[in-house]
């Protein structure tokens, strides 16, 4: 049986490797092999009824790129696949398709063709690479298709499957039912904001948030460069990162979410929670066009402009988003197929 690995490395990663996993495993058709950055959090497994063959890494021997890529070539090379799909744009997603390259396997890129445009962040540059390595290209949205034909990829090597992170949602919403998450930080349903700061909370959004606690309590995420020693403001609470059905929970309930990163723009626009990107370009501009989501930068003013009215305005008027085209929950069984199709003509 012809035999695909899958890598990826941290929480968004896994989110996209996980469905595709399961949906591979069920076709039957190939064997797939999962090879992670960091171990996978067990409530993701669950869901998706993933065991063995998974092979992860602690994280302690990816501190570095080259650590990374020797990581992955040694996984790949006991794999012996016919296939490496690569999904997120994480130093651990790099090193897998640099060790595919260097050991000549086939390659292809999930979420491919995203751009935020901007060039010196590390995550815009790693999806550049890996899309540039890659043999075949998965897109979520219409986007990367444009994207990627604008750079000169061949269009028949580009497949539109959907977004892998949307079936994640569907089944771990599924999974947890309509439980509210808000109680275990003292607040309920739509009566606080939820912020993801990025690597770490800037002094320029720490000005931001005292302005903000004053009209809407705030829960924040704590950002992966800590921050327990930050002063925040009254209203504002900083919480480590709840398991991953929780996190979407404390979503779905929120007000709004303010974020500095790519990470549940997608998620806040099928949940219909207003989104306020705290940076001045987005990798998913159907949350633009259709969406939730509104570009703010860092401009204090237009923010609390722009949560005044989402607080002012009426439900019906706050309920305009759509859904982009494939975000349905079945893009996991779409690309399945494609695979399998793709194994077995190679």
């Amino acid at each position: 049986m012809k035999k695909i690995v899958l890598a990826a490395g941290g929480p968004s990663g896994a989110l996209l490797l996980a469905p595709l996993f399961s949906a591979l495993s069920s076709a039957g058709g190939v064997a797939p092999v999962a090879i992670l950055g960091e171990p996978l959090h067990p409530e993701l497994a669950a869901c998706f009824g993933l065991s063995e063959p998974i092979l992860c890494s602690s994280g302690a021997r990816l501190a570095t790129l080259s650590e990374a890529v020797a990581f992955m070539e040694e996984r790949l090379l006991a794999a012996e696949p016919d296939l490496v799909v690569v999904l997120g744009s994480d130093r651990a997603a790099l090193a897998a398709a640099l060790g595919a390259a260097e050991l000549g396997l086939p390659v292809a890129a999930a979420d491919a063709g995203l751009r935020s445009g901007e060039t010196q962040e590390q995550a815009e540059m790693n999806r550049r690479i890996i899309d540039t390595i890659a043999d075949m290209h998965f897109v979520s949205e219409h986007s990367g298709l444009y994207n990627l034909i604008n750079e000169g990829f061949d269009e028949d090597r580009l497949l539109f499957a959907g977004n892998l992170a949307i079936d994640s949602l569907a089944a771990l919403m599924e999974r947890s039912g309509a439980r509210s998450v808000a109680e275990r930080y003292g607040s309920g349903p739509k009566k606080y904001a939820l912020m993801m700061p990025g690597k770490e909370l800037e002094p320029a959004q720490s000005a931001m948030l005292s302005e903000l606690a004053a009209i809407l309590p705030v829960i924040v995420l704590k950002p992966e460069e800590g921050g327990e020693t930050l002063e925040l403001p009254d209203g504002v609470q900083l919480v480590e990162r709840p398991e991953p059905s929780a996190l979407l929970a404390l979503l779905r309930d929120s007000a709004m979410l303010l974020t500095a990163s790519g990470e549940l723009q997608a998620e806040a626009t099928v949940m219909n929670v207003p989104c306020l990107t705290l940076r001045e370009r987005t990798e998913r501009p159907s949350t633009l066009e259709i969406g939730t989501n509104t570009l703010v930068g860092l401009d204090v003013e237009a923010i609390l402009h722009l949560v005044g009215h989402i607080q002012g305005a009426p439900v019906a008027e706050r309920n305009r988003s759509k859904i982009p085209e494939k975000w349905d929950g079945a893009a996991a069984g779409r690309m399945a197929e494609m695979l399998e199709r793709l194994v077995a003509g190679s």
